[in-house]
């Protein structure tokens, strides 16, 4: 896959994962409670807190304003790593701002998005993501039904498909951000013949399949054409 030597990334940002997690809780608001009172788009809000990924900077930037027309002063907002180096050269304990403590500085692993995907692209399949982990959090919590003359009745059984069909959904997506879609679109009239042809036939009724299909591949050239071509190029 080819990286984009020439992409830029912020050295600052308006505001870190951190401080959005910091600053939600010391107001007592809940990602429901931001994400409905600033009008923000939900799954931004919820992967950015989770380190999924960075969201665009008027998203942070609107964020931001919203924590700070609820009273969060930013300026007094320090990381322990900040702290350290302070009492380091001033060689004596300094006390920590406001609210320091609450945030601090996290390594972790992460993926990049591949640059083949559009950045509207990224928000419908994150959006998607973000719906079928709760519409899965949802069915792990309903109870198993007994059928009359099998084990479990239909009722459960269209949700244990529909289960499985969100986990292997989100799956597929998460390779489409890799850059690495695995499914390609079967040709119409054309009957699945392996396991593949059927996770396409699958993932053709997602709302999003647009958003993995392929570029239509070039039509080879016929071989005899190929070789005219080639004869006639290299004689003079």
């Amino acid at each position: 896959m080819e990286l984009n030597t020439n992409m830029k990334i912020p050295t600052t940002l308006p505001i870190t994962a951190e401080q959005s997690r910091a600053s939600r809780f010391q107001l007592g608001l809940t990602q429901a409670n931001v994400i409905e009172e600033s009008n923000l788009p939900g799954h931004k809000l919820k992967n950015f807190e989770t380190g999924r990924f960075v969201p665009d900077m008027p998203f942070l930037e609107g964020l931001r304003d919203y924590y700070t027309l609820k009273g969060i002063d930013f300026t007094e907002t320090v990381t322990a790593t900040n702290q350290a180096t302070d009492q380091d050269q001033a060689g004596q304990q300094k006390t920590p701002a406001h609210g320091g403590a609450m945030v601090r500085p996290v390594s972790r692993m992460c993926f990049y998005v591949s640059d083949q995907v559009e950045p509207a692209a990224v928000d419908q399949i994150l959006e998607r993501m973000d719906g079928n982990d709760d519409r899965i959090a949802t069915i792990l919590q309903s109870p198993l039904k007994g059928g009359f003359l099998s084990t479990y009745d239909e009722e459960t059984e269209a949700k244990q498909r529909e289960l499985f069909g969100a986990m292997a959904e989100n799956y597929l997506l998460f390779r489409i951000l890799q850059g690495r879609n695995i499914v390609s679109a079967l040709p119409a009239g054309v009957e699945p013949t392996t396991h593949a042809d059927l996770l396409a036939t699958f993932f053709a009724t997602s709302p999003i399949a647009i958003v993995g299909s392929p570029p239509p591949a070039a039509k080879a050239m016929p071989a005899e054409t190929v070789g005219a071509n080639n004869s006639e190029g290299g004689e003079e």
